[in-house]
């Protein structure tokens, strides 16, 4: 058995419960399959691969929440949250109350796993292994109709079992300029892994 059966199990029935039938659950599932192998590709003996799995299925538990819902939650239940992420708001608040559900409800203390899932939608300097391998499933996750059309993405979804962190880097690059593109602000955690990767 493995270390986090019992949290992959319940995750997996929360899911049914919250978004049975929806595309986002399929979506969820699809990135947790997605981030194990390439972890298995990262690290083939240890743990990674299930702590992927564990990350991949809760990364977008609070997704499908109303905006003024979830703001509620995050500030109701303290969540611990940048003044950043809390100004800018919109669709960055999911990932630190999924973050905290799974450590105050299933009482995971995995720094890796928390990291993952906190910063899966922005990004921050320093990223661990799993924080690039969740950021780029996420993204490239092929189920995700909206990526179909950009370039090589089915190259990218390839080339990242081979080469995570060149793959991380233009996933990073993309979500940074399609924030532009759209006029909104940038998370200062995402600009700070740019910055980082630039200067590496």
């Amino acid at each position: 058995m493995g270390q986090f059966d019992s949290a992959i199990s319940y995750l997996e029935k929360e899911i049914d419960k919250r978004y049975s039938g929806k595309p986002l659950a399929r979506h969820i599932r699809s990135v947790a399959g997605f981030a194990q192998r390439i972890a298995a590709s990262v690290n083939e003996s240890g743990p990674l691969a299930e702590k992927a799995c564990v990350a991949g299925l809760a990364h977008d538990l609070y997704k499908g929440f109303p905006k003024k819902e979830l703001r509620e939650f995050v500030i109701g239940e303290s969540v611990p949250v940048d003044d950043d992420t809390l100004r800018i708001g919109g669709g960055l608040l999911h990932a630190p109350a999924a973050a905290h559900y799974i450590r105050t409800r299933l009482g995971i203390a995995d720094v890796e796993i928390l990291s993952a899932v906190y910063y899966h939608t922005t990004g921050r300097a320093n990223p661990t292994v799993l924080d690039k391998i969740l950021f780029c499933a996420d993204y490239l996750d092929p189920w995700r109709e909206i990526r179909a059309s950009e370039p090589d993405v089915k190259a990218l979804s390839k080339r990242v079992f081979v080469s995570l962190d060149e793959v991380y880097r233009t996933v990073l690059f993309r979500k940074l300029t399609y924030t532009l593109s759209r006029g909104r602000p940038l998370h200062p955690g995402g600009v700070a892994a740019w910055n980082q990767v630039c200067g590496n």
